[in-house]
């Protein structure tokens, strides 16, 4: 069997961050990695996922809190949140990210997913 190629679609936003999947989550569960390209542009995205989630940021400043620890992220790091917590993720300017969910072979769905265009005062340019 030979490779698998995605072409390339535009982000969609759907009740939430612009996104593109390349692999979408089944409702049944998934037992390889889920993949997804996902953009915040002032704006934050929340969610719980009992699966670890990992977001590569692409392009621009992303901030990720979880757990009370709040971590900034740039072109070219990664951030890892893990199963079980509420991640928080906001980019005052602008950042696009390469979401990754590790498996979940029982295809518990998110919880405390909210969507937010963040304030004037909290957007900046770094």
């Amino acid at each position: 069997m030979g490779p698998t190629r995605w072409p390339r679609t535009e982000l969609v936003e759907d009740d939430g961050p612009k996104n593109r999947w390349f692999t979408e989550p089944a409702a049944g569960g998934w037992s390889q990695p889920v993949i997804m390209e996902w953009e915040l542009t002032a704006e934050s995205w929340t969610d719980e996922h009992v699966h670890d989630e990992y977001a590569y940021v692409l392009q621009g400043v992303l901030f990720v809190e979880c757990d009370g620890v709040t971590v900034e992220a740039r072109t070219g790091d990664m951030v890892r949140v893990p199963g079980g917590s509420v991640g928080r993720y906001w980019a005052p300017d602008h950042a696009r990210m390469l979401g990754i969910y590790a498996p979940n072979p029982d295809g518990v769905p998110m919880t405390n997913a909210v969507f937010e265009k963040l304030p004037a005062s909290a957007r900046k340019s770094i």
